[in-house]
């Protein structure tokens, strides 16, 4: 589970206050994300229960991944749903995208892409990166929105400020394909540079490169290389 909230569990070190602290509910959740590195799933379930059950958003959060991927319990949507559901009611970005993602995909519910879209726009609001590009690509299509070309560079701009190597990718082909947006080789290049090994990034660098010079693209790796990171959402 590649996205496993460990956020309450290193929140007492950011403020440097001691685990001695936690209350029962962060105890919990430190156990589960405990279990849970050591592969056993079974018992991260439960911890993780048990702090869900206390109000916890994180645990509920991973609670849902753990039923949404059948770790340690038998795979189940609806359970899923259920505790992002009260994970995304706290706030929770990272809950508020797997429903989105889950109302996309018609799993445990019936597809439906305007509820999704809602849903990322929740949490793309917040300044979650992982919405902003799953919501531009809904923009690019439009499944669920109007599509709208000039909405989706914004959207896709904002989770490429923050690092997000999907939203580069997808903003270097914005620059090169001029949608919603001049032609521009140089800013495209520079993007796909950034998105490193991003799904087809190497392929499309090798496409713009052709039709550049080499003043263009020294322009661009200069751009791509002075570049630094937005603060990211938590």
């Amino acid at each position: 589970m590649r996205n496993i909230s460990h956020y309450v569990m290193t929140l007492p070190l950011i403020v440097g206050l001691p685990f001695a602290t936690n209350t029962v509910r962060a105890d919990d959740f430190n156990n589960g994300v405990n279990y849970y590195a050591q592969g056993d799933f079974a018992s991260a379930l439960d911890s993780f229960k048990n702090a869900a059950e206390k109000g916890n958003a994180d645990a509920q959060f991973n609670l849902g991944l753990m039923y949404l991927n059948g770790e340690g319990v038998v795979q189940d949507y609806k359970q899923a749903m259920k505790w992002f559901e009260q994970s995304a009611s706290q706030g929770n970005v990272r809950a508020q995208v797997n429903i989105g993602r889950m109302y996309a995909k018609g799993k445990g519910v019936l597809s439906n892409h305007g509820v999704a879209a809602s849903w990322f726009k929740k949490a793309a609001e917040q300044g979650y990166a992982d919405a902003q590009y799953s919501l531009g690509i809904l923009y690019v299509t439009g499944t669920g929105v109007a599509r709208d070309y000039g909405r989706a560079k914004e959207l896709f701009q904002q989770a490429a400020n923050q690092g997000n190597a999907s939203g580069q990718y997808q903003l270097g082909l914005i620059y090169l394909k001029g949608r919603g947006v001049a032609i521009n080789l140089v800013t495209a290049y520079k993007w796909l540079i950034l998105a490193g090994d991003y799904d087809d990034s190497a392929i499309f660098r090798k496409f713009v490169e052709a039709k550049m010079s080499k003043e263009e693209i020294s322009e661009a790796q200069a751009l791509a290389q002075e570049w630094k990171p937005e603060k990211t959402a938590e």
